[in-house]
């Protein structure tokens, strides 16, 4: 974990924190949402696309073996983790997948399979991202639990806010809001923990039984992502 302000609110509101080590020449290592999505103690690793990324997967891959996780991958496809990939539905047995910029569509059958447990079976629901700056889909979209979300709709295709409409109450955030990594959260119980300087979103929520605590993450935004960017959430 990095000790951006995302961590000490993480603590604040009563949420675990764990950490990993720094790896050398890894600068983005820090956005460790792209690490995995997990589920239970079932890690699917990121395959990244990107060559100065690469390096991360040995790191993460150790670390969750370590933790004791069943871990996977697909080696072949594009798959940026939980960046990509985030729950809700009914049990949360849906994962709505960004496709496009960073992620494709060939590891989601098998990210959906390996991940399911028993009878619990995972749906994998692609999401195609239209927009270079909405190059994962946490920056364009948030759960806030099994039937809400904030979203930006204008970062998906007709498909998939077709398909996400139909799963979700979705609550639409301003444009220069959603520039300001809004929907890049981190949910808490009832808080919501993001980026300063989006009251309009903060209102949405307190509409909508929601708090919010900004943190300052101007620096990180510089470098791609906020505060969902900077964790990634543990069964």
């Amino acid at each position: 974990m990095d000790d951006s302000g995302s961590s000490r609110q993480l603590f604040t509101c009563n949420g675990p924190v764990g950490d990993t080590q720094d790896g050398e020449e890894l600068p983005d290592l820090v956005f460790v949402a792209n690490a995995a999505v997990v589920r239970g103690k079932k890690a699917f690793l990121a395959t990244f696309s990107n060559k100065e990324r690469q390096g991360e997967t040995a790191l993460n891959r150790r670390w969750f073996e370590r933790g004791g996780y069943e871990v996977h991958e697909d080696e072949k496809n594009a798959f940026e983790g939980a960046g990509d990939a985030l729950f809700a539905g009914a049990g949360n047995r849906l994962l709505f997948c960004g496709i496009g910029p960073r992620s494709g569509t060939a590891a989601l059958p098998k990210v959906a399979k390996l991940l399911s447990k028993g009878e619990d079976q995972l749906k994998a629901v692609a999401c195609r991202l239209v927009s270079q700056r909405f190059y994962h889909i946490d920056v364009a979209f948030c759960p806030l639990n099994e039937s809400l979300a904030l979203w930006h709709p204008t970062a998906f295709d007709d498909v998939a806010k077709h398909n996400m409409s139909n799963e979700l109450k979705l609550i639409s955030i301003p444009d220069e809001e959603a520039n300001n990594f809004a929907c890049n959260a981190v949910v808490v119980n009832s808080t919501v923990i993001m980026n300063k300087g989006n009251p309009q979103t903060a209102l949405l929520l307190r509409q909508n039984g929601y708090q919010t605590k900004f943190v300052d993450m101007s620096e990180f935004i510089k470098a791609g992502g906020s505060a969902k960017c900077c964790t990634l959430r543990l069964e």
